[in-house]
């Protein structure tokens, strides 16, 4: 049995998430990516994630203008150095590491799980998931939930609008573009309920503002946020 893992490791060799180079078994990422990598250790504000000196608790923006959602959380800063990570699994059916990716979500960020009832992925609309075949964040979220052992609620919100990619739009662009696009399919699902929305990348924070609106209008008790990208840039 040993002779035959060494065959398959010679073969299938273990490589960084980030870069593809070969790396020691057991390990995520090479020396050089992990040291790049930004795992967002930093203080940051405790509604929207973003990065900020270490004497408050909030940023600017949200005491003047609170998002919808009580706290957001991310794995690791979008950047130049990791957006390989991202890019593979979003546009290039790189599933391979999921798993890996909601390990990091959920021991970077325990706290957030404190007191969730269900777990909830931002949805694709239907058309986007029939070209795309599958919707990252909900495999994400399933992948976390496996972790927490806390339900997921896959199908707890619709994108009952296709909207355009939020790719190269600006923030008010973003802001209009999902505005009204997400739609709660079970009301009962989510009244009285703290829940934990999950995503692949934050940027704007638009899609998420606007899903967790979606769900605190129907009733939720809380919405908190959890991704595995953010950028850091406000």
């Amino acid at each position: 049995m040993h002779i035959v893992t060494r065959v398959i490791n010679l073969l299938f060799p273990q490589v960084c998430l980030n870069c593809s180079y070969i790396i020691p078994e057991n390990e995520d990422l090479c020396d050089e990516c992990y040291q790049k990598i930004d795992f967002l250790n930093q203080n940051y504000c405790n509604l929207c994630g973003c990065i900020i000196t270490n004497n408050t608790n909030l940023c600017g923006k949200c005491i003047a203008d609170p998002p919808s959602f009580s706290r957001l959380r991310s794995a690791f800063a979008y950047n130049a150095d990791s957006k390989n990570m991202i890019i593979s699994l979003k546009f290039f059916d790189n599933i391979n590491y999921v798993k890996t990716y909601a390990k990091w979500m959920y021991e970077k960020n325990g706290d957030i799980f404190v007191g969730v009832d269900s777990i909830v992925p931002v949805p694709l609309h239907r058309w986007r998931l029939f070209q795309r075949k599958y919707n990252q964040a909900a495999l994400l979220a399933k992948a976390v939930s496996c972790l927490s052992n806390i339900p997921c609620q896959i199908f707890a919100v619709k994108r009952s609008i296709n909207t355009h990619t939020q790719t190269g739009l600006s923030t008010k662009q973003r802001e209009a573009n999902v505005k009204r696009a997400f739609v709660v399919t079970d009301r009962d699902v989510v009244r009285d309920k703290i829940l934990l929305l999950i995503d692949d990348v934050v940027t704007t924070g638009a899609t998420v503002k606007y899903c967790a609106q979606a769900l605190k209008s129907c009733g939720a008790a809380e919405v908190r946020v959890l991704t595995l990208a953010r950028t850091t840039a406000r």
